[in-house]
């Protein structure tokens, strides 16, 4: 693979203006084994050539605000197992099939982000996107439950169609009385199959996210050769709601229930005359509540993880 880039860059009174195009070339030599019987070798040879630009233009509107817009076009060839992929994907627990006449994935992109830094305890982001693609790749479910020797599995090919994917991402950080740091996120996205006038599959649900640090600033001297410092206590909250933009019959069952998951950790760093020992605990969906994950394909057979307790140290010295 070989690849060629340029950009360029130039200010003028509050405004920042940025170019860059980039050109890649890739040969892929791939050898192949046929389904029939007796199975043949089939030997692939691809030149591949994308192409990308961009441009986004950067304002100041105060000393504190920033607005960005970019515009960009990019390709990409499809992968390896995009194109070739055969057989059961054991990660997954299904099975995929490649297009070896899939062609070059073409997307144009539109993105306006706003930031806002009024002082140093708190910022706000917020940006906005919508992506026009041709030829999107993506791993349809088919229609079919195959029977193999190691079992039953759900089948999976990949296809190619016209799609939009468009949505925004809104994020505040904050601190107060300067031991407490917050977060707060709320995510976006749909996708439309425009070919087929369909919702796009296996896009990620809307998400909530909120988090609050509590840092402990005082040391505490335990004895006159041990010093306990730098304690924290988390806890995280992520909602994740449910996937409605899905047709009944687009995949082997519904999409999953919205779920809320908790997260907790605690943290501290015991100080020696000759080393140091940070010590954690996190504990992971805290209530164990049971919920599935839209884009875990394990879900199809089994509940995602529960409470999860792990204990750890790093030691320095």
């Amino acid at each position: 693979k070989t690849g060629l880039f340029s950009t360029l860059a130039k200010s003028y009174n509050n405004f920042k203006y940025s170019v860059g195009m980039r050109y890649d070339y890739e040969y892929q030599s791939v050898p192949s084994i046929s389904n029939g019987i007796p199975p043949i070798i089939i030997r692939y040879n691809n030149n591949w050539q994308n192409v990308s630009g961009l441009f986004s233009v950067n304002y100041d509107l105060s000393k504190s605000q920033t607005l960005n817009f970019s515009s960009g076009y990019t390709t990409r060839n499809p992968a390896i197992n995009e194109l070739y992929s055969s057989g059961l994907h054991q990660g997954v627990s299904g099975i995929e099939e490649g297009d070896p006449n899939l062609k070059n994935e073409r997307l144009f992109k539109n993105n306006i982000e706003y930031n806002w830094l009024p002082n140093a305890n708190f910022s706000l982001n917020a940006l906005a996107y919508f992506q026009q693609f041709t030829n999107y790749i993506f791993l349809n479910p088919q229609d079919e439950i195959r029977l193999t020797i190691r079992g039953a599995f759900p089948v999976f090919k990949y296809e190619q169609t016209n799609a939009n994917i468009y949505g925004f991402d809104v994020a505040t950080q904050f601190t107060l009385s300067n031991t407490i740091v917050g977060q707060i996120k709320y995510s976006y996205l749909k996708g439309e199959d425009i070919k087929n006038e369909v919702p796009l599959i296996f896009m990620p649900p809307n998400t909530l996210f909120a988090s609050a640090v509590y840092r402990v600033k005082e040391s505490i001297k335990l004895s006159n050769k041990i010093i306990l410092e730098e304690t924290e206590f988390s806890i995280e909250n992520k909602y994740v709601f449910d996937q409605k933009n899905l047709l009944a019959n687009q995949d082997f069952v519904a999409a999953p229930p919205s779920y809320n998951l908790f997260n907790v950790k605690i943290s501290t760093k015991l100080i020696f005359p000759n080393y140091k020992i940070r010590y954690f605990i996190n504990a992971d969906n805290l209530f164990n509540i049971k919920y599935r994950d839209y884009l875990n394909k394990q879900r199809y057979f089994a509940d995602d993880v529960g409470r999860s307790i792990r204990l750890g140290f790093n030691l320095k010295f």
